[in-house]
């Protein structure tokens, strides 16, 4: 039977218990999927009892949400070169042997990114933005790299400007603070990934009528819609919202930790229609 679990704090929220498990009964998986409160400053003993030859549960892998993406693709082995240049991952495989544990430690947001960018027609010299700094909007530039000529970045401090700088080998980014954010109205595409504490900043800066080919994809899903993806639909632009991002990092990751093959956008489709069940339930 499979063991895997989404690891964080806070973690209650969670969704991926729900997307997960669902999709091990759509397979026809024996699985147990589930959420455990995980700080970083206990993230390194829980991985090393985890990995370790001796370890009570034959975990498979575990999904990572934050605090944890930077430390594990700062501390653990067998980084995935892309996870190590953004400082970000989302996802632990583990493979055992008689004698050994291996791991794969990877970003499954980067590809999701990806897929969801690849349906959208960027040129070159599209303006784009990415608010924040921290591992999502890393993935996100990176899946933008190369998409377009220059990728504006928004955020509250400069600190984290040193690793960003690493998430983009081709397009050149652009820096600015949040006092700049109402900008992103000429965007043909903002990507918002600004924890719900910070949304007032985002809000403020939305502009009041917009262009149907204007999306802003917001990665928040909690609460669903958020209120900036509210806004900008009522000002006439498109929207993506955080659940689709989080539906398509989950294929991967379930790929992986089940080794079954399955077609991705009828999975999504059943995910989410599961997902929106849930939502409106609760």
């Amino acid at each position: 039977m499979i063991r895997a679990a989404v690891l964080g704090s806070p973690i209650s929220h969670s969704l991926s218990p729900t997307l997960h498990k669902r999709a091990y009964e759509i397979l026809g998986v024996a699985g147990l999927y589930e959420a455990i409160e995980v700080s970083e400053v206990e993230f390194p003993q829980f991985m090393a009892e985890a990995i370790s030859i001796d370890s009570k549960i034959n975990w498979r892998g575990f999904s990572l949400t934050m605090p944890l993406k930077e430390i594990a693709a700062n501390t653990l082995s067998e980084v995935d070169p892309v996870a190590s240049r953004i400082a970000s991952a989302n996802t632990v495989i583990i493979n055992r042997s008689q004698n050994d544990v291996n791991l794969q430690v990877l970003s499954t947001d980067v590809s999701a990114f990806s897929s969801i960018f690849n349906r959208m027609e960027l040129t070159q010299d599209c303006h784009v933005s990415v608010i924040g700094g921290g591992g999502t909007a890393r993935a996100a530039i990176a899946a933008l790299d190369g998409r377009v000529s220059r990728i504006n970045i928004y955020q509250r401090s400069e600190k984290r400007n040193r690793v960003i700088a690493n998430a983009a080998l081709i397009s050149e980014l652009v820096f600015h603070d949040f006092s700049k954010l109402s900008d992103i109205s000429s965007s043909v595409l903002a990507v918002s990934t600004v924890p719900k504490t910070a949304s007032d900043f985002l809000l403020s800066a939305l502009p009041s009528k917009l262009k149907k080919e204007q999306t802003l994809f917001d990665v928040s899903y909690s609460p669903w819609p958020s209120a900036s993806l509210s806004a900008w639909d009522f000002a006439g632009g498109s929207i993506i919202d955080g659940l689709e991002l989080l539906i398509r990092q989950a294929l991967e990751q379930i790929r992986m930790m089940t080794m079954v093959s399955f077609d991705f956008e009828e999975m999504y489709k059943a995910l989410r229609m599961h997902a929106m069940e849930v939502i409106n339930n609760a």
